[in-house]
C-alpha cells in the first residue's frame, strides 16, 4: 500500500471545475487535494476557444439555463451562485480582465487560455491546496452510505468530502477518459451512456467532401421539428462541422445509439425562404434570361457550390435562366431552403469538444453539487449530464458548479 494522506477535500480533476471547486474550498479554510491524471493540471482548458478559452458569454444565469439541455431548475442554482458577471470578477481581480468583441462571448483581453489557468493555480496555491499529477485515482473509499476518501496506485488520501470534477470522454489525449463515470456507478450512480457533442457530423452523401473548408456564414439547419441550430456551416472531408450544427451533434449521436441514419434539413441562407427564391428566378428569367443559372446562383454561393446545388437538383447548371422547367426550379427551390443530409455519425471523441450524457442531475443536489445517493460526495462540471451547448457555456458551467460545490463541501 501506498502512502496515506488526509485531507478536508480530495478533488478528482484538475481541469476549471476541479480548480474552482479547490480555490474556492481552500478559502474557506478546508484542506484540499487536487489528483490529475495527467502529468500536469488544466491541460484542456489550454485548448478551449482555440486558445484564446471563451470564459462565458453575455446572458444572464436563467436565460443561459433554457439553452442548455437538461432541466434548466436543476443548474440555476450553480449559474446563480456564480453568474457570469461575478465570474469575470472573480479572473479580473487576479489579472485577467475579460473583454467581448463581438457582443456574445468573452474571452480574456489577452486572448490567452493559459493566463486563466495561471490565475488558477496561483489561487489554489496561495490557499495552500496540494497537487498530485500523473495520479488517477482508481477507486472511491466508502464507509457505508458515506464516501471516506480515495485510492490512488501511490496514495491513499482519507477525506470526508470527495469531488468528482473528471470531466467527460472528450478529446482523450487532453485528459478525456470517462474515469468518473466509473467512480459513480462505485457510489450508486446511474450513467446515462455518454455520446460525443460539439462534433463535426459524418454524411452518407460523399460531395461534401467536395467543399472541404467551404463555410456558410449564416445556415440554419433543422432536425424534425424541435431541434434546430443557425451559424456557420462547414463542409468537411467527412461531411458538415461548425456552430450551426455542434449544438445538434450530442442529441444526433445519441439517437444514433438506436438508428443507422438522420436526416438533416439545412437551409443555406437563414434569412431566406422559398418565397425569396421564388422572386430571384422570376427576376433571372425577366433581366438575365440568356445567362446560365449556375452563373447566376454564384451570384449568392460560391461557384462550387453553385453547381453542385444544380447537380442535385435536375443538372440545371446550363439551363438558360427564362427556360427553367417549373419542376427543376421546385426541386433547386427545396436545395436551397431544405436541402436534406443523411447523418450516419460523428467524428467521435477524438474530435468532440463535449460530452452527451454522464452523471444524471436529479441524482444531485442543485443548490450543493452534492450526491444525494453517498454522504460526502459531490460532482461538478462536465461528467454531470447538462448538455451544455457552444459558446462559453461549458466552462461558464465548469466553474459555476465547481464554486458551488468548493461552497459547501
Amino acid at each position: 500500500m501506498g502512502r496515506m494522506l488526509s485531507f478536508d477535500l480530495a478533488v478528482i480533476g484538475g481541469g476549471p471545475a476541479g480548480l474552482m471547486a479547490a480555490c474556492t474550498a481552500a478559502e474557506r479554510g478546508r484542506t484540499v487535494v487536487v489528483l490529475e491524471y495527467l502529468p500536469s493540471p488544466g491541460r484542456k482548458l489550454l485548448t478551449s476557444g482555440a486558445g484564446k478559452c471563451n470564459l462565458t458569454n453575455v446572458l444572464e444565469p436563467d436565460e443561459m439555463a433554457a439553452r442548455f439541455a437538461c432541466n434548466a431548475h436543476r443548474i440555476l442554482p450553480a449559474l446563480r451562485a456564480l453568474p457570469p458577471s461575478a465570474l469575470r470578477r472573480w479572473f479580473a481581480r487576479r489579472g485577467v480582465p475579460t473583454g467581448c468583441k463581438d457582443g456574445f462571448h468573452y474571452f480574456p483581453v489577452s486572448e490567452r487560455a493559459r493566463d486563466v489557468l495561471e490565475a488558477l493555480l496561483a489561487e489554489a496555491q496561495r490557499h495552500g491546496v496540494r497537487f498530485y499529477s500523473g495520479s488517477p485515482v482508481r477507486e472511491l473509499l466508502l464507509d457505508g452510505g458515506a464516501v471516506a476518501g480515495v485510492r490512488t496506485d501511490s496514495l491513499e488520501i482519507r477525506a470526508p468530502r470527495v469531488l468528482v470534477a473528471t470531466g467527460g470522454n472528450g478529446y482523450p489525449a487532453l485528459g478525456g477518459r470517462g474515469s468518473g463515470y466509473e467512480l459513480a456507478r462505485q457510489a450508486g450512480h446511474a450513467v446515462l451512456t455518454p455520446v460525443p457533442a460539439l462534433v463535426g457530423l459524418r454524411t452518407a452523401e460523399r460531395w461534401p467532401a467536395e467543399l472541404a473548408g467551404l463555410v456558410l456564414e449564416d445556415a440554419a439547419v433543422r432536425l424534425g421539428p424541435k431541434a434546430s441550430g443557425r451559424g456557420e456551416l462547414l463542409f468537411t472531408h467527412t461531411g458538415v462541422s461548425g456552430p450551426a450544427v455542434l449544438d445538434l451533434s450530442g442529441r444526433i449521436n445519441r439517437r444514433l445509439l438506436t438508428e443507422k441514419q438522420l436526416t438533416l434539413s439545412v437551409n443555406l441562407i437563414a434569412e431566406r425562404d422559398a418565397e425569396f427564391w421564388k422572386r430571384e428566378l422570376l427576376q433571372w428569367s425577366r433581366s438575365d434570361g440568356r445567362k446560365q443559372l449556375g452563373t447566376l446562383l454564384a451570384r449568392h454561393f460560391s461557384r462550387q457550390l453553385a453547381e453542385r446545388l444544380c447537380g442535385i437538383s435536375g443538372n440545371c447548371a446550363g439551363l438558360r435562366a427564362a427556360g427553367v422547367p417549373v419542376g427543376v426550379r421546385d426541386s433547386l427551390i427545396a436545395n436551397l431552403t431544405k436541402l436534406p443530409l443523411a447523418v450516419t455519425g460523428s467524428d467521435g471523441w477524438e474530435k468532440a469538444m463535449a460530452t452527451d450524457g454522464g452523471v444524471p442531475l436529479d441524482e444531485i443536489n442543485p443548490r450543493t453539487m452534492a450526491s444525494r445517493l453517498c454522504a460526502g460526495l459531490y460532482f461538478a462540471g462536465e461528467v454531470l449530464a447538462v448538455g451544455a451547448p457552444c459558446g462559453g457555456y461549458n466552462l461558464q458551467w465548469a466553474f459555476s458548479s465547481g464554486f458551488t460545490a468548493g461552497s459547501n463541501s
